[in-house]
């Protein structure tokens, strides 16, 4: 069976098993509305339960599916692992694994705390991986599955002040595009979502004086989590390779393709750079 026949098909299934990694919220929890509406049965994950307790009574109440939760801190080593022993123990066999969860940080990449940097690259990297390693080899095995990654567009050019997660979201992306092709063959797909800017908790930890107004991060600049969501959904139902999400982002990433590294660089650094930077010394934080 062609890869697309078989998403069609598991749209449609009640039985199909979705793991989503960052399911209390923002593009996650956004993702989860639509495949419970698909009849998709959940697993959400992340490191707050008292958010999974609300966003499973919340889809529960609203779709009347089962909903299971498991708490983890998926920045920690080991976590992956620990997470794909929890699926066995439920006798879950998961059909769609989602790797939505991650953080970012906006700085000068000296001055970012080292287990902070340390914790973001196990979360958006290392996890990453060894998840699609995991779940993919058992979709291999079965020659049944689909995986879809959350990059960003920060993985399309050099990204100064947010140098680490940029480059981690480059690994994403280049990743993605080399496991489909290693497991297009075994029925599974693999697919790469590349949103900018979206109106999410991922900046609630950034100082606002930092990104208020204008700045590429501002508020005003931010995509709708509901836009990216939906996006999402529609990616991994049809087994696409890569999206980059709204016109002003895959506009500004062709114009990337053809300009020299060094001005794309150049015009990234105007674009993230903190504000107080800008306007001279950093505040005391």
């Amino acid at each position: 069976m062609a890869i697309d026949d078989l998403n069609r098909e598991m749209a449609v299934n009640s039985g199909t098993v979705t793991l989503m990694t960052g399911g209390s919220g923002g593009i996650g929890l956004g993702m989860a509305h639509l495949l419970a509406a698909r009849g998709h049965r959940l697993i959400l994950v992340s490191r707050d339960l008292h958010r999974l307790h609300e966003a499973a009574a919340e889809l529960q109440r609203k779709y009347g599916h089962e909903v299971h939760i498991h708490a983890i801190d998926l920045s920690e080593r080991g976590a992956a692992q620990r997470l794909f022993e929890h699926t066995q123990r439920l006798g879950m066999q998961i059909d769609v694994l989602v790797n939505n969860a991650g953080f970012g940080i906006v700085d000068e990449h000296v001055e970012i705390d080292s287990a902070q940097l340390e914790r973001m690259l196990q979360l958006d990297v290392v996890t990453v991986a060894e998840l699609c390693q995991l779940y993919g080899l058992a979709m291999k095995q079965r020659r049944s599955g689909r995986i879809l990654n959350i990059a960003s567009t920060a993985a399309f050019q050099p990204t100064p002040y947010f140098a680490a997660y940029g480059a981690a979201k480059a690994f994403v992306l280049n990743f993605s595009e080399a496991l489909a092709k290693e497991l297009e063959d075994h029925g599974v797909s693999v697919s790469c979502l590349a949103p900018g800017p979206t109106d999410t908790a991922f900046f609630d930890g950034v100082d606002p004086r930092r990104i208020a107004g204008d700045h590429f991060f501002g508020k005003a600049q931010r995509a709708k989590t509901a836009d990216v969501a939906a996006a999402g959904v529609e990616l991994l139902l049809s087994g696409g390779l890569t999206r980059v999400v709204g016109l002003t982002n895959q506009l500004m990433i062709m114009g990337n393709r053809f300009s020299p590294r060094a001005l794309t660089a150049a015009v990234s650094k105007r674009m993230l750079k903190p504000l107080e930077i800008k306007q001279g010394g950093h505040e005391a934080r």
